[in-house]
C-alpha cells in the first residue's frame, strides 16, 4: 500500500504534531507500507537545511520537503502545491495533517479531482478552545473552506474520544475514527530503577518533590498556573516543589516566563534546560519524580503519554485530552486548571510519596496498552485499507 501524509511542516519547534508525525510514519513503515511524507522547509522564520523536491529517506519512510514560498504561519508552498497535482494518483490514500493551513487545501483539493481516498487529522483545531483561539479567521475559514474539505474526507483521524465529541458536534459523527498516537515504551528495569531511586530519595522529608514539564512554551500550557501552584504547596506546609521546564517557544514570551520564575519565593529556583533531545530528553524524565503538563486544551498530549511510557506519573489539567485515561488508570492524578486543585495535587503527593510507586506501574501498563506506536500503526492500516476498498 502507498501512502502519502502531508503536513505544513515538521521541524521540532513545531512540537507534538512534528514529532508525532515521524514516529507514525516509521511505524507504518516497519510495517511494510510504503510511505511518502510531502511536507515544507519551514522553521519558525527561518528554513530547515533539507535537500528540497527530491526523495530524503528517514527511518524507512520517503520525505519530500519543498520550498516555503511566501513567509508566515499559512505555510503557503507552490512548489508543494505543483508537486500534489502531478503526483498524488499514485498513492492508494492521502493522509493530510493539520486544518487552517495552506497544504491541507491543496492536498483535499488534489485528492478529490484525482479520486484518491484523503483521511484528515484536525490536529485539535475544531474543540471549542481551538476554533476560540483567534475564532475571528478560523469560523469564516471553516465556512468556506475547511467544511467542505472535512465533509469530502473518507475518514476524519482524531486521537482521543474528546476530540471525537468535539468533530461529532459539527456534523461529522459518521466518519470519525479514534486512533490514538504511539511513543516508545521504555525497558522494565530501567523503570524500576528510576522508581527505586525515587522512593529512597522522597523518604526524606525535606527532599524536593522534583517535576517536569516537556512541552512546547506557550501560553496554552499555563506554565504560570504550575509556577502559582507550586509557591501555594510551598506556603501551606507542603514539600519545596522544584520545577524543570524542558521545551522553547516564542523567544519574547519564554524570555517573560523566565523573568516570572526568577521573582518565585520558592526554595528551589525553576530550571529552564531549552529545547532538549535524545540522552538529555531521556534524563530529563529519569530525574523527575512526577510529570506536569496543566494545559488549558491539549487534542491529546504527547509529551504526557511519553512521561507516561517511561513510567512516569503524570499531574495533568482536564484539558488534556487524554485525562480521563490517566484517571481510570491510576497512572496519575487530574486537577481542574486553578493553582489551588493543581497545589493541592502537590502536596498530596508531597505528603505520601510512596503513592508514585503503584501509579508508576500503572502509567506504563497504561502506555503499553494504549499508547504503542505499533499498535497505531496497526489501527491505521487497517483505517487505510477501510477507506480504499472497493464499494
Amino acid at each position: 500500500m502507498r501512502v502519502l501524509h502531508v503536513i505544513p511542516a515538521v521541524a521540532e519547534r513545531y512540537g507534538g504534531p512534528s514529532a508525532a508525525l515521524r514516529g507514525m510514519v516509521g511505524a507504518l513503515a516497519a510495517r511494510g507500507v510504503e510511505v511518502t511524507v510531502a511536507t515544507t522547509d519551514a522553521d519558525g522564520s527561518g528554513r530547515l537545511a533539507v535537500a528540497l523536491e527530491q526523495p530524503v529517506v528517514e527511518d524507512g519512510a520517503t520525505y519530500m520537503y519543498f520550498a516555503r514560498t511566501l513567509p508566515g504561519e499559512y505555510k503557503f508552498s507552490w512548489p508543494l502545491t505543483r508537486w500534489l497535482w502531478r503526483n498524488v494518483r499514485r498513492f492508494d490514500v492521502v493522509h493530510v495533517h493539520a486544518l487552517f493551513s495552506y497544504p491541507t487545501l491543496p492536498a483535499c483539493r488534489v485528492s478529490r479531482r484525482a479520486g484518491v481516498p484523503y483521511v484528515l487529522r484536525p490536529l485539535g483545531t475544531l474543540g471549542a478552545w481551538g476554533l476560540a483561539h483567534r475564532g475571528w479567521k478560523k469560523r469564516p475559514y471553516l465556512a468556506l473552506v475547511e467544511r467542505w474539505n472535512l465533509r469530502e474526507a473518507a475518514a476524519i483521524h482524531v486521537t482521543s474520544d474528546a476530540e471525537s465529541e468535539a468533530v461529532a458536534r459539527l456534523g461529522h459523527r459518521a466518519t470519525v475514527r479514534v486512533i490514538p498516537l504511539g511513543v516508545a515504551v521504555v525497558d522494565d528495569r530501567a523503570i524500576a530503577r528510576r522508581v527505586d531511586a525515587s522512593r529512597g530519595e522522597l523518604d526524606a522529608p525535606d527532599a524536593p518533590l522534583r517535576v517536569l514539564f516537556l512541552s512546547r512554551i506557550h501560553p496554552v500550557k499555563q506554565l504560570e498556573l504550575l509556577f502559582e501552584a507550586a509557591v501555594l504547596a510551598e506556603a501551606s506546609g507542603g514539600r519545596a516543589v522544584a520545577i524543570t521546564i524542558a521545551g522553547d517557544g516564542e523567544p519574547s514570551y519564554a524570555a517573560r516566563l523566565r523573568a516570572v520564575a526568577e521573582a518565585l519565593p520558592l526554595r528551589v529556583p525553576p530550571r529552564f534546560l531549552g529545547h532538549v533531545e535524545a540522552a538529555a530528553k531521556d534524563a530529563a524524565f529519569d530525574d523527575a519524580h512526577l510529570f506536569v503538563l496543566p494545559s488549558s486544551h491539549e487534542n491529546f498530549g504527547i509529551a504526557a503519554a511519553e512521561a507516561l511510557a517511561r513510567g512516569l506519573p503524570v499531574l495533568l489539567s482536564e484539558g488534556v485530552a487524554i485525562a480521563g485515561e490517566v484517571r481510570a488508570a491510576g497512572a496519575g492524578l487530574v486537577a481542574p486548571s486553578t493553582a489551588e486543585a493543581l497545589a493541592g495535587a502537590l502536596v498530596e503527593i508531597g505528603r505520601a510519596p510512596a503513592v508514585l510507586g503503584p501509579m508508576s506501574e500503572a502509567a506504563l501498563a497504561l502506555a503499553r496498552r494504549a499508547y504503542s506506536w505499533p499498535r497505531a500503526a496497526s489501527q491505521l492500516e487497517s483505517l487505510y485499507r477501510e477507506v480504499t476498498a472497493p464499494g
